[in-house]
């Protein structure tokens, strides 16, 4: 039976890890930055004839999109902090991999 293998660059895990932390941030900043603007607008449709219904409809739809911004901008944020912890994970376990290995291969020498 043969197996395959893999090769895990951690340093293209711990980069990319890098990203997804720093755009869970701007979307965080781009998320508040949008709800500082609407908020800033007030309800522009509170005088229109549609207003109260616009505004029933509205609301709770905006509220929602923007839980749903934040939430988004913190899986993210977690989903880098993840790949960069599992970089860290790998390169530990192989180096201790390693040295066991070596322990066996000197021990197998002195046979």
């Amino acid at each position: 039976m043969e197996f395959g293998t893999f090769d895990v660059d951690t340093s293209v895990l711990k980069k990319q890890g890098e990203n997804f932390a720093e755009l869970g941030g701007d979307f965080s900043k781009a998320s508040k930055k949008l709800q500082d603007d609407l908020d800033g607008l007030g309800e522009p449709w509170a005088d229109a004839d549609f207003g109260d219904i616009f505004g029933q409809v509205y609301t709770p739809i905006r509220d929602g999109i923007f839980t749903s911004m934040d939430s988004l901008a913190k899986r993210l944020s977690q989903i880098g902090h993840n790949l960069e912890d599992m970089a860290r994970n790998y390169d530990d376990s192989d180096a201790s991999n390693s040295g066991r290995l070596n322990g066996i291969i000197s021990e197998v020498g002195k046979v």
